[in-house]
């Protein structure tokens, strides 16, 4: 799946492809990630967001691989339109440490208005980049479903898709072409798969409890 096919996780059923990792030979990637979450709702993934803020709370969901959080530009109990500036390591602290700006968008403009609209869950997309340099790398959506024993996340981060975050200084195509061949390797997506499950299994287990603790909202 491509990001241009990202209106496909809006059809029933499930994709040929729900959890690893899709090469395609212009050197984009897709990583996808598949976690069932009993007890939970969309709309608790849609608050975990909102009310995620520093580094104690980020720990809470990857306590190895999270190592730092800060917000740009976040508004009290909001994510959209906000950047999470994160400091990580994918799939174990014996590789490199990832520093990142995760912008977060609204979901119209990953998907079909009226489709998402009947949708019956939520997804929380973002544009991802890098916190050191002025540069984005792909987007990405947790794209959850409600379900009968709770809900279900299916994660997408489509690589490759170099953007400047500098409106002064566009990249070319060569450029662009360029820096995806140099930055989205096998071991990015490789690792970014291990993270990406990792980190939606302990958010499953822990968010049912919080979600109630925090919110005193029973509901299901």
């Amino acid at each position: 799946m491509r990001f241009e096919n990202a209106n496909d996780l809006l059809n029933q059923g499930y994709l040929k492809i729900e959890s690893g990792v899709v090469d395609y030979d212009d050197g984009f990637k897709t990583v996808c990630a598949y976690t069932r979450m009993p007890r939970c709702k969309a709309k608790m993934v849609d608050w975990w967001f909102g009310w995620l803020g520093g580094t104690e709370q980020y720990k809470l969901w990857h306590p190895r691989d999270h190592v730092f959080s800060d917000w740009e530009e976040r508004q009290s109990g909001s994510y959209i339109g906000s950047s999470h500036l994160v400091h990580e390591y994918l799939g174990g602290d014996d590789g490199p440490l990832f520093k990142l700006r995760i912008n977060f968008r609204d979901p119209t403009e990953f998907f079909d208005q009226a489709r998402y609209a009947a949708f019956d869950g939520t997804a929380v997309c973002a544009r991802i980049g890098s916190l050191e340099k002025p540069v984005n790398l792909g987007r990405m959506t947790h794209f959850v479903r409600n379900t009968d024993y709770g809900c279900e996340m299916r994660s997408r981060f489509f690589l490759g898709h170099v953007e400047s975050r500098d409106p002064d200084r566009p990249f070319s195509e060569e450029q662009k072409a360029a820096i995806r061949h140099e930055l989205v390797t096998d071991d990015l997506a490789r690792g970014l798969h291990q993270h990406a499950t990792e980190e939606m299994g302990y958010l499953a287990e822990l968010l049912p409890i919080l979600y109630r603790q925090v919110t005193q909202d029973v509901t299901i």
